[in-house]
């Protein structure tokens, strides 16, 4: 596992509140937001058609090396604190997520994201997204 990288995003959507509001109730560096109503961009900001159908901030929390389900884990543990605003925003509409870019050098690899660490992740209201990139796109 130890060719194995992970980046690790926490991302908010939610259906009313600001990006503002989501981001000053966290105490992590936002990456890219936007507001419910804004018009859409791409990460440049280059103008998209149409405008957003709901607010969103996504958090850079965590990149190295080593199992996956390890730095998730770890991540977890990093963000429990907030596990009520998080199910708050939950029962607003909103989605919460780690977002875990899992990047593999050739080969393939595999990783046990265990029952104790799923429910942990339900209990703080957090989904799992991940994107596998393997190869070339590691």
């Amino acid at each position: 596992m130890e060719r194995d990288r992970t980046r690790i995003s926490l991302r908010i959507r939610h259906p009313s509140r600001t990006a503002a509001e989501l981001c000053g109730a966290l105490p992590f560096a936002p990456g890219r937001t936007w507001d419910v109503g804004a018009p859409r961009t791409d990460p440049r900001g280059t103008p998209r058609p149409g405008r957003y159908g709901e607010s969103y901030a996504t958090f850079p929390l965590s990149e190295g090396a080593g199992p996956p389900a390890e730095a998730v884990a770890a991540t977890a543990e990093r963000v429990a604190p907030y596990g009520e605003r998080f199910l708050a925003w939950r029962a607003e509409g909103g989605t919460v997520e780690f977002f875990v870019g899992w990047f593999m050098e050739g080969g393939n690899a595999g990783d046990e994201f265990g029952p104790e660490l799923l429910s942990r992740l339900g209990a703080l209201g957090i989904g799992l997204s991940l994107d596998i990139y393997s190869g070339a796109d590691a």
